[in-house]
């Protein structure tokens, strides 16, 4: 047994001046690995665990106006801090879990202008380059990262670069004033276009610009706040977008103010290296492995392509080789978290069209919308973006619980396993996990403040009262923690499966049924022959379904969950209970052929003009990773990798592996080549015939 006092002297001396990340011992606990594997947890610190009562108050006085602290008002601090973060790692870790997403640690303003909410949230952010004082000092946070990874758990850090706390107000007013109305100014009264200098050495830097002149708005600040913000270069009003409250109608969601927070020219160089040299420094200082980041759609493309690199080599010299950056895109369409991925540069993007196809699934038995929609990951691979990192998730801290979107009654055996069907899809279908705190007490909650319930004893009267799916009201005086739920033995269940194989992580997908509340699908290891049949109903009553297949294994192990599933003469029949699911493992059947990859004839793609399609067909395999390539010179180049072959819909025929380049990210000749090369199980690669294709 390891004593107490060596592992406080160990994080202790790693917390002191050596970061884990860069020891020997990081590829001992496994921290090097691929986060396509990880499983994440998502804490909102405040809510979490209160490990020290001393800094509820963050060292202002005794007033909720002041300090933002009411334990009994929803909208302020309840006391959740970093140590009570760290003294909950063992649980987390307990669950199964590898990772753990935190909302941000930087120093907020504690109260909101209007005095009726506090930023317990942490996303009124002053101090960028400081640890909040109600959550604790850097000390604690650096201990805190030192510990998880001695627990083997990767620690993602909550980042915001579109705004800061709200400290300008306007001379004016703060209606949203559009470009075309009064377009910025250098100091000496030439316009200048923001959109097409973004990012451009010739983009006026604020010692340019004038205060008074140069924007739609004449930025206030009052003496009290004119140094609040850290850095120094955040107090300076000239880098700003000056532009009044974001209405998120067209432009006005990029410049406008973002519920009333101060907006961040991020088209400014200066801002750019500012945020680099930041959060740089949170990796160096700090160790942690990863980011989300808040509201990035709200911000330029620019911005990104410039950030976003620029930190991942920062990693890379801090020894973190695999430092992902989820960001932010809430929209359910799958369009445009396309474009963040093509043209935002972000390779992790959370995946909020995969969420909204989930829970029709769960809520109303859509399969058919959700295997329509995962046709779709064909639009975003490319060489450097792969769906399979996309952060997948039931609910958040925004939208609202899993539990509250099953809804019902929560007593009924029948809420308690949509809830568990819902966390089995999660689980197993492609992307990175993330469950949010608290699901696996049954927690309800509809969006915003209401989903974010104490797990601590809480004093807010109507949580004490709140029903729990799988579970009883925790009433007063008692934390969640002290309570049992199946949840939990279910999320335990579903870590183990998914780490246990990396084809849930890293493997292929083919889509096998989707249509009434049943949905099939098949994960593979190409690396071990090994598939897993995946089965769900989210009907009220039991299902038999059954589909053909040349590559059918006669012998299907049950490895979770309920139902059945038995093959014969090339056809799959399964049964799924009412709201049930169930996983089945077989070995791959091999072909007595070898398989092959064709590609069609590249085409000019009809609807998306500034791209072209690639697509390819195999044959003697039940199922390939295909990438795509060209040649550059001598060298072949990828144009992404699609790891799961079409589900038939109204507009797409079953089979297809597709990629969707853009016409301007090939060097053209007067003919340029390509072709497809398969991998399939057992490590047998083949490439296809070449296409000599023009510039459309």
């Amino acid at each position: 047994m390891i004593r107490k006092s060596f592992i406080v002297s160990l994080v202790a001396t790693i917390f002191m001046g050596l970061s884990i990340s860069n020891t020997p011992a990081a590829t001992d606990l496994g921290l090097n690995r691929d986060f396509k594997t990880e499983m994440i947890y998502f804490a909102m610190i405040d809510r979490f665990s209160n490990g020290n009562s001393k800094n509820d108050l963050g060292g202002y006085k005794d007033l909720r106006t002041s300090s933002g602290y009411d334990p009994y008002d929803t909208a302020f601090y309840h006391g959740g801090d970093i140590q009570g973060l760290s003294n909950k790692l063992e649980y987390i870790k307990s669950l199964g879990f590898t990772a753990l997403w935190i909302t941000p640690v930087f120093r907020n303003i504690p109260v909101g202008v209007d005095g009726k909410s506090a930023a317990y949230h942490g996303y009124a952010i002053a101090g960028f380059d400081q640890i909040d004082s109600h959550l604790g000092t850097m000390a604690e946070f650096k201990a805190f990262v030192a510990k998880a990874h001695l627990l083997g758990l990767k620690v993602v850090l909550d980042i915001v670069t579109n705004h800061t706390a709200d400290v300008i107000s306007y001379k004016e007013n703060y209606d949203y004033l559009y470009l075309s109305e009064k377009p910025y100014k250098t100091s000496n009264g030439k316009v200048f276009d923001i959109v097409k200098l973004a990012g451009t050495s010739k983009f006026p830097t604020a010692s340019q610009l004038s205060a008074k002149t140069s924007f739609p708005k004449t930025a206030v600040v009052s003496k009290a706040m004119a140094n609040i913000k850290s850095p120094t270069w955040l107090n300076d009003v000239r880098l700003y977008h000056n532009r009044g409250k974001s209405t998120f109608q067209g432009e006005s969601g990029r410049f406008g103010d973002f519920y009333g927070f101060d907006d961040i020219m991020t088209e400014s160089p200066q801002v750019v290296k500012g945020f680099i040299d930041i959060y740089s420094k949170w990796i160096s200082t700090t160790g942690v492995d990863g980011f989300r980041i808040d509201t990035a759609r709200h911000v330029d493309e620019t911005f990104w392509q410039v950030f976003i690199p620029s930190i991942k080599t920062k990693a890379i010299a801090s020894g973190k080789k695999d430092f992902p950056m989820w960001g932010e895109v809430y929209d359910s369409s799958p369009e445009t978290l396309e474009y963040w991925a093509r043209y935002g540069g972000f390779t992790e993007l959370l995946d909020f069209p995969v969420q909204d196809r989930m829970l029709k699934f769960i809520t109303s038995g859509a399969a058919n919308q959700l295997a329509t929609l995962l046709n779709s990951d064909d639009q975003y691979s490319t060489a450097t973006v792969d769906p399979r990192n996309f952060g997948i998730f039931l609910g958040n801290h925004d939208m609202g619980r899993i539990g509250g979107f099953i809804g019902g009654n929560v007593n009924s055996d029948s809420t308690l396993l949509r809830d568990q069907m819902a966390h089995a899809l999660l689980f197993t279908m492609r992307g990175v996990p993330i469950v949010y705190y608290g699901d696996e007490f049954g927690l309800m909650g509809d969006g915003d403040k209401e989903a974010r319930q104490d797990l601590f004893v809480t004093l807010v009267d109507r949580w004490r009262k709140q029903q729990r799916i799988g579970g009883e009201p925790i009433g007063m005086g008692k934390s969640s923690f002290d309570t049992t739920n199946p949840l939990q033995q279910t999320i335990r269940d579903l870590t183990k499966l998914h780490g246990s194989s990396t084809a849930f992580s890293a493997g292929a997908t083919k889509i096998r049924i989707a249509e009434n509340g049943l949905l099939v699908f098949s994960r593979f290891d190409l690396d071990t022959g090994r598939e897993y049949l995946m089965t769900f109903n989210s009907s009220d009553a039991a299902i038999t379904g059954s589909f053909d297949s040349e590559y059918l294994a006669n012998r299907w192990e049950k490895v979770l969950g309920d139902g059945t599933a038995s093959a014969s003469t090339k056809l799959m029949k399964i049964t799924v209970p009412a709201y049930g699911w169930g996983v089945f493992l077989s070995e791959m059947v091999k072909s007595s052929v070898m398989p092959e990859v064709r590609m069609n004839k590249p085409t000019r793609n009809p609807m998306l003009r500034d791209r072209f399609n690639l697509e390819a067909t195999i044959s003697g395999a039940d199922v390939a990773e295909v990438q795509f390539q060209y040649k550059d010179g001598a060298a072949w180049k990828s144009l992404g990798t699609d790891t799961s072959p079409t589900f038939k819909s109204d507009l797409d025929a079953s089979g297809l592996y597709r990629v969707f380049p853009l016409i301007s990210e090939i060097k053209w000749s007067t003919k340029t080549e390509f072709r497809a090369v398969a991998f399939f199980a057992g490590g047998v690669e083949t490439k296809s015939e070449t296409f000599l294709f023009a510039k459309p």
